[in-house]
């Protein structure tokens, strides 16, 4: 069985952010790939402060999917 963060290539999303969402899921890969599928806001947040050390690293130097490096957008508007 291929672990979640071995499917970030296909997924097209950074491996930060790959760990970023299983760490939200609370290690539970089942759960990553619904989160990485359709997270909640509350969610989205926990993976941006994580993945971007509370704002220290742009958010736009990740790559979630279809959304690419806007991935983030939404909360920062």
């Amino acid at each position: 069985m291929t672990n979640f963060i071995e499917t970030a290539d296909s997924r097209e999303t950074s491996t930060e952010l790959m760990e970023a969402i299983l760490y939200v899921a609370g290690g539970n890969e089942t759960e990553a790939v619904r989160v990485w599928e359709a997270p909640t806001e509350a969610e989205m947040i926990a993976i941006w402060e994580r993945a971007t050390k509370n704002g220290l690293i742009d958010d736009t130097e990740f790559c979630w999917g279809a959304s690419g490096d806007q991935w983030a957008a939404e909360i920062r508007a």
